[in-house]
């Protein structure tokens, strides 16, 4: 088995690896329950961000500064290299307006969006609760893609939102993940992300292919990305 391509997350400066403690008690102030061996610091997390209502308001006021108008650029280059996964049927969880799913599609592969706040024919974006699409579809894609749906869900639920993505990935699939933001950011969403747990959270249970920093990343995210790839036994 070929070693996975990763960046070395002691090399960025003289971080340590850090770590999460996460509460839901409104009665709480800070960070007090351990939540995993490697995550960051949150205060209190509100449920709002587990409701379609939310992510549908935000949308309609213009607030959704995730959104690029256009597919990511760390796509479009990755699609262009030999690292470009074989065409095949293509799952987008918490898409949003769906630019990536419609620029996979044009470059020729059987890819579909899934959001619980936006939905749409061209591209196809169809109403689905992220943490439900492995029950709804399962071992159903050979291609997942994250992006912006890991930062924006509570961080509480990670493992779960993993799981799902897993169960609906066939045997031999690829995960393909851009994290954001790869940094010790104590509010949200986004919500910062430790880069341990990439392959230990989202990548649990899955062989890890490559862990890198982007060269593509708009310039606001620059060197606050991580890409992966996971292969699925």
């Amino acid at each position: 088995m070929n070693r996975p391509i990763r960046d070395n997350p002691r090399s960025e400066g003289a971080a340590k690896p850090l770590r999460l403690l996460f509460s839901r008690d409104p009665r709480l102030r800070g960070p007090v329950v351990p939540a995993g061996p490697h995550l960051l610091s949150y205060g209190i997390v509100s449920d709002e961000v587990s409701e379609a209502s939310y992510w549908a308001h935000r949308y309609r006021e213009g607030e959704a500064s995730w959104d690029l108008g256009g597919p990511c650029p760390v796509f479009v280059a990755l699609l262009a290299s030999r690292h470009a996964p074989p065409r095949g049927k293509v799952a987008f969880p918490g898409c949003g307006h769906g630019h990536d799913v419609a620029y996979w599609r044009a470059q020729g592969y059987d890819a579909v969006g899934f959001d619980f706040a936006v939905r749409s024919a061209d591209p196809p974006i169809e109403p689905l609760d992220v943490f439900e699409l492995g029950a709804r579809h399962p071992h159903a894609f050979d291609v997942i893609v994250e992006y912006t749906c890991y930062c924006a869900i509570d961080p509480a639920r990670r493992t779960e939102y993993a799981t799902s993505l897993h169960a609906a990935l066939r045997s031999g699939g690829t995960l393909i993940a851009l994290l954001f933001p790869v940094e010790a950011r104590a509010d949200g969403p986004p919500f910062g992300i430790d880069v341990a747990e990439i392959p230990d959270v989202l990548g649990a249970g899955l062989e890890l292919v490559r862990l890198e920093t982007p060269a593509d990343s708009v310039g606001p995210r620059h060197g606050r990305e991580r890409l992966a790839i996971f292969r699925k036994p």
